[in-house]
C-alpha cells in the first residue's frame, strides 16, 4: 500500500498578519498627526512673529506721530562780560543818533499838541454852532409864547396867526434925529437898514447869521416898515411891521407868523 505523503504548506499566520496591518496604519496615523502638529506649531510660531511684527509697525508710528518738541538753545554766554570800549567815532555816531531820535520826539509831540488843538477847535465850533441854533430855537419860542404876547387869528391865508407883545422894546440907536420927520434907508450898506434887521432878528428870535431877510420896505410912511424872514431852512417864517420912535430908535408893532413866504414880484 502506498503511502500518501502529506505535503506540508504551512498557511501564513492570519491574526499575525492584521497585526502588523494594524500597526502599519497606526505608524502612519501617528507619523500623520506629527506632521500636522508640526504644521499647526510652525504656523503659530510664523503668526506670532507676524503679530509682533505689525506690532512693532504701530508702535514706531505711533511715534513717529508724536510731535517733536525742541528745547531751545541757551545762548552762549560771552566770553568776556567787559564792554568793548567804542572808539571816539562810533561816540560821535551815537550821540547824531541820540540826537535826531531827541528832535523826532520833540516834532511828533509838537504835531501831537497842534492837531489836538486842532481837534478840540473843531469841536468847540461844533459846539457853539449847535448851541447857537438851539438858542435861536428857543429864543423864537419864548418870543411866541411870552406870557405878555396876544395871538390873534387872520383871514389872510398865508398868516397862521398874529402876534401882539406889549413888552417889545426899541432897538437902541445911533442915529440922531435931524428933524421932525424920520430919514428912512433901504440901502443895505446904511445904519437906519442894519437897525431894521436887528429889530427883524430881536423880535422874532432868529439870529442874524441864520436869518434870511427876503424882503424889507416901506410901511407906508417915513416911519414905518415892512420885513418878511426866515430860517435858513425855512422852517420859521415870519412878517414884522414896525415903526420909528424918535431918539430911542425902531420898534415892533405886529409879528405874523406866516405858512409860507408870500410872493414878494
Amino acid at each position: 500500500m502506498a503511502e500518501t505523503k502529506r505535503r506540508y504548506n504551512p498557511q501564513p499566520n492570519r491574526p499575525q498578519d492584521k497585526k502588523k496591518k494594524m500597526d502599519k496604519l497606526l505608524n502612519g496615523l501617528i507619523g500623520v498627526v506629527v506632521l500636522l502638529i508640526l504644521v499647526v506649531a510652525t504656523m503659530i510660531i510664523l503668526g506670532d512673529k507676524s503679530d509682533d511684527k505689525d506690532t512693532a509697525k504701530e508702535t514706531d508710528n505711533i511715534q513717529q506721530e508724536k510731535p517733536v518738541i525742541k528745547q531751545p538753545v541757551e545762548e552762549e554766554e560771552d566770553e568776556s562780560d567787559e564792554p568793548e570800549e567804542q572808539t571816539e567815532e562810533q561816540t560821535e555816531d551815537n550821540d547824531e543818533e541820540n540826537n535826531n531820535v531827541e528832535d523826532n520826539n520833540v516834532d511828533n509831540s509838537t504835531s501831537t499838541e497842534e492837531d489836538t488843538e486842532s481837534n478840540n477847535s473843531i469841536d468847540q465850533t461844533q459846539t457853539d454852532s449847535n448851541t447857537s441854533t438851539d438858542n435861536n430855537s428857543n429864543s423864537s419860542e419864548d418870543k411866541t409864547n411870552s406870557s405878555t404876547a396876544k395871538k390873534e387869528d387872520s383871514d389872510d391865508p398865508i398868516v397862521k396867526e398874529v402876534i401882539k407883545d406889549s413888552n417889545w422894546k426899541p432897538t437902541a440907536t445911533a442915529q440922531k434925529e435931524s428933524g421932525a420927520q424920520h430919514n428912512s434907508s433901504y440901502d443895505s450898506n446904511s445904519t437906519d437898514w442894519k437897525e431894521k434887521v436887528a429889530t427883524l432878528a430881536s423880535t422874532t428870535g432868529l439870529n442874524g447869521d441864520e436869518m434870511i431877510v427876503w424882503y424889507l420896505k416901506n410901511g407906508g410912511s417915513p416911519d414905518t416898515a415892512i420885513g418878511t424872514v426866515s430860517s435858513k431852512d425855512k422852517k420859521d417864517k415870519y412878517r414884522v411891521y414896525m415903526k420909528w420912535v424918535k431918539n430911542k430908535g425902531w420898534k415892533p408893532t405886529k409879528m405874523e407868523v406866516l405858512n409860507t413866504l408870500p410872493n414878494t414880484n
